[in-house]
């Protein structure tokens, strides 16, 4: 795995972000090379990431506190590893086993998916 990153807050060490990529990549399992960007988002925003079979990028909102980043990483490191094992499709909607979605956020099953595991990498890498 290597990654690089941009744009990256004061107030997030490299020893900590490491240490949570590195739990990231271990826990879903994940062999990947990627980008990580902080940048400014609309409030609402957190994060997102954009797949394509030549490059990975995750994009986190740099206006979030330190364990609000860490979070975001660690969703936005599943939807990756939905991306690799081809169960979430790019697309507008995106495609989720092969069933086109079109539903309010919190109800897609990727996001479920990412909210569960988001939660359950957080507890164990919090302790």
């Amino acid at each position: 795995m290597i990654y690089e990153v941009a744009n990256k807050p004061k107030r997030l060490s490299y020893l900590l972000l490491d240490e949570a990529i590195s739990f990231a990549c271990n826990f879903l399992d994940l062999d990947i090379d990627f980008t990580l960007e902080f940048v400014k988002l609309k409030p609402y925003q957190c994060g997102f990431c954009d797949y394509d079979e030549e490059e990975i990028i995750l994009t986190v909102s740099k206006s979030l506190s330190k364990d609000d980043m860490i979070k975001t990483i660690f969703h936005e490191m599943v939807h990756i590893k939905q991306y690799l094992d081809g169960r979430l499709e790019n697309g507008s909607p995106p495609i989720w086993l092969g069933i086109i979605y079109e539903d309010r956020y919190e109800n897609l099953p990727w996001e479920i998916e990412a909210f569960e595991l988001e939660q359950k990498m957080v507890k164990e890498f919090y302790g």
